[in-house]
């Protein structure tokens, strides 16, 4: 664990919870469940929460809102009754019906009266049925610019007398008229026309937000939603359609702040009174259960974290022993044991490893005595067999030299006397004794090599075949086309590697000596990890059916009559090859050629890894 290297790779190594130890994953998949349960608990209770506090807020607004254009009704019904009072005047009625100047003066003064007993009122007319003004007490400009047909329905029409307008804006301030038909039976004679001042102290529209609540606002509009005002001022139109006031609405201001508003009539009049209430308003409730939810759900999330941690680290605790005593019994220390004093799995798992521990540490004793034992069997093994290759190299080939000694003086002593049959058979001892010389020379190179340590250099391929060549075509007659490319160097045993290119090549011109045109192409390939040499030719080949075979040792594909050899070659190269981490396979067709690969690592550096994978 103290190893740089190793911190240096952890550190690139991107995160993945398979890389976590258990202390880590327990904590951590616990707080992720913990989390994802009361994120969803939460924000499904948030939910129903908030419908709720929003479905009451909704009803409370709806209530409020009724019960201020009922409060608002009785004051507008006030209003009608005190114009309505002026209209049943007698004098008022005696004036509109004979004109003349004593009903006048009394008709002026009840309006002058009625005008000075409501500080509100700005000016109050008297029309005749043709609704123009006869009689005029107060500021007489209010009617210079507004239709009095919107006022008062003309005659014939289907339009209802309402007592009370719309409201107008004038010269900056705000006012409504109040109507009174004055009769005569069932003859209209004219209207009390009462102009009235909308106006409010700040403090009074403040005081009626409070008692609303939550921030609410209370507005007076319009029923052409045309005009809207506080009381105070004007206020921009509500930016929602009229008939869905009628019902909750929701929208948005120039401020950007989402608002819940309802609307209602004022009964007998031309208003209608908005209510708004900030949504944020209705949603306090649940935004306060949210909070202390997200609280106690971090509190939730720190102890459960914290008590899986707790619980992980009593189990990874004698884990952490064990794996430690693991290491020191793979490292070779068989005395290291646990202590680990529990009752539960972790202590018997702990009790099997330290039963194991004595088991394999008796076992491995037994094994190094058994290895003793057969390491001095091998020597003794490898002792008699360099003496019987002592005795192959020196006392067979006493006998041979003999044989082939003594065939050669009866060929040269007693050639005229032997005839054709015996100098054909003296031929033939020479030549099986020769053939038994190469045979005893093969085998104990084949022996040796299993004992010969390999020496890797950069070898020049291409040097050593055209070496190998010179060697074998030294004493050659017969003309080769032999075609080599540019082969790269590699790390090898030079003459390990020389044996494998000089029985292959030898191979090649054995099996080609027969045709007409004996062709060999040397070339190479290169993949991954290794290089591929080839040994390409056309000579008489061999079946695939028998490739297994190739490479054992005294098998031959080819009667020994046919081609000289001892079947050991092959067995030679591959067994070079094998030392070299590397591989050999041939590729033939009867009468076609034949072709042999052998492939290498071409960095000394992927030796290693080439023989481990």
């Amino acid at each position: 664990m103290n190893n740089p290297i190793e911190k240096e790779k952890k550190k690139r190594e991107p995160f993945s919870f398979a890389n976590l130890s258990i202390q880590q994953r327990l904590p951590l998949f616990i707080c992720i469940l913990l989390l994802s349960t009361i994120l969803a608990f939460s924000w499904v209770s948030y939910i129903s929460v908030k419908n709720a506090s929003i479905a009451i807020g909704t009803e409370r607004l709806t209530a409020v809102t009724s019960q201020l254009s009922s409060i608002f009704q009785q004051s507008i019904n006030n209003n009608a009754v005190s114009a309505q009072h002026i209209a049943n005047q007698k004098d008022v009625e005696e004036y509109l019906q004979t004109g003349n100047r004593v009903a006048y003066a009394k008709a002026f003064d009840e309006l002058q009266r009625s005008q000075q007993s409501d500080t509100l009122c700005q000016s109050i007319q008297l029309l005749n049925a043709q609704k123009q003004i006869v009689m005029n007490y107060g500021d007489n400009r209010l009617l210079k610019n507004i239709n009095i047909d919107s006022i008062i329905p003309p005659p014939g029409s289907n339009k209802k007398l309402i007592n009370v307008g719309k409201i107008y804006l004038v010269r900056n301030a705000m006012y409504y008229p109040v109507v009174a038909p004055l009769k005569y039976g069932n003859k209209t004679l004219g209207y009390v026309l009462k102009w009235r001042a909308l106006r409010a102290s700040k403090k009074s529209v403040v005081e009626l937000a409070q008692l609303l609540g939550n921030n609410g606002h209370l507005y007076f509009g319009n029923d052409d939603n045309k005009f809207w005002t506080d009381r105070l001022k004007p206020v921009p139109v509500p930016p929602v359609n009229i008939y869905q006031l009628q019902k909750v609405a929701e929208y948005s201001r120039e401020d950007g702040d989402p608002l819940i508003a309802t609307a209602r009539a004022v009964p007998n009049s031309r208003w209608l009174i908005l209510v708004e209430f900030p949504k944020s308003a209705f949603l306090e409730t649940a935004n306060l259960f949210l909070k202390w939810l997200v609280i106690i759900g971090i509190i939730l999330v720190i102890a459960g974290s914290f008590g899986a941690w707790i619980t992980s680290r009593n189990i990874t605790r004698p884990l952490i022993k064990l794996t430690k005593a693991a290491s020191a019994i793979a490292g070779g220390d068989y005395s290291s044991l646990v202590d680990i004093k529990r009752q539960d799995e972790v202590g018997e798992l702990a009790q099997s490893f330290n039963i194991m521990a004595v088991q394999v540490h008796n076992a491995q004793n037994e094994l190094e005595q058994k290895v003793h034992d057969r390491t001095k069997e091998l020597e003794t093994a490898n002792k008699d067999l360099e003496s019987f290759s002592y005795s192959v190299s020196h006392d067979l080939r006493t006998p041979l030299r003999a044989i082939n000694g003594y065939a050669m003086m009866l060929k040269e002593d007693f050639d005229d006397k032997l005839g054709a049959e015996g100098d054909r058979m003296i031929n033939t001892i020479m030549s099986n004794a020769k053939l038994m010389g190469r045979l005893i020379d093969d085998l104990l190179a084949f022996s040796r090599l299993g004992r010969k340590e390999i020496t890797f250099q950069d070898m020049d391929m291409n040097h050593l075949v055209k070496t190998c060549i010179g060697e074998l075509l030294e004493n050659e007659t017969k003309k080769y086309e032999i075609n080599i490319s540019a082969l790269p160097t590699c790390k090898a045993d030079g003459s390990m590697i020389k044996q494998v290119w000089m029985n292959l090549i030898g191979n090649a011109i054995k099996y080609t000596s027969k045709n007409e045109e004996p062709q060999i192409e040397i070339g190479y390939t290169t993949g991954n990890k290794m290089i591929t040499y080839f040994i390409k030719d056309n000579g008489v080949g061999f079946d695939m059916q028998y490739v297994d075979k190739l490479f054992g040792v005294f098998q031959r594909l080819h009667g020994n009559n046919e081609f000289e050899g001892t079947g050991v070659g092959l067995a030679l190269a591959k067994r070079i090859i094998d030392k070299h981490y590397g591989t050999i396979r041939a590729e033939a067709y009867p009468g076609k050629g034949a072709t042999f690969y052998f492939s290498l690592p071409y960095k000394k550096s992927l030796l290693t890894k080439v023989a481990d994978e």
